[in-house]
């Protein structure tokens, strides 16, 4: 089941996997996530493909994995500043994942998948030129933590 929210500066979508049974949807220890974001006339609007590697995860663990999409503004002679392009970027996309292995060991997408989209994207100067850089982030020290 899809549901889409709309406040002032973030739209979101959240897919609910619960439906799907009490464990959630049965994934590889390691693979690729495909989610396709379609806009209400069912046209495509964003593809994810989320690449991710849980293969050292214990059973009984949670830990989630969140890759998020930014807009930069693409610098001649680019180098070591980054703090000046990290203030530049703009978040266009953002996907959450949530996993959990069982007692057996299999590895499953639990409770939701939450998306983010930024209209600000749309609002940049297109004098400049512009590239997508993506970033997929794992929690760490812990990564994985017991499931209560």
């Amino acid at each position: 089941m899809v549901r889409s929210f709309q406040n002032n500066c973030l739209p979101k979508g959240v897919i609910y996997l619960e439906p799907l049974g009490k464990k959630g949807y049965s994934v590889p220890k390691a693979g690729t996530i495909q989610v396709t974001l379609f806009n209400p006339n069912k046209t495509v609007v964003k593809m994810f493909l989320v690449t991710y590697n849980f293969g050292d995860m214990p059973v009984n663990h949670l830990t989630f994995l969140r890759h998020r999409i930014f807009l930069v503004p693409v610098e001649e002679g680019e180098g070591p500043q980054g703090g000046a392009t990290d203030r530049k970027k703009i978040l266009c996309y953002l996907i959450h994942l949530r996993f959990q292995s069982s007692k057996s060991g299999k590895l499953y997408l639990h409770n939701d998948i939450r998306l983010l989209f930024s209209r600000k994207s749309i609002e940049v100067d297109t004098g400049i030129p512009y590239e997508l850089k993506s970033y997929t982030e794992v929690p760490k020290n812990p990564t994985y933590s017991p499931r209560v």
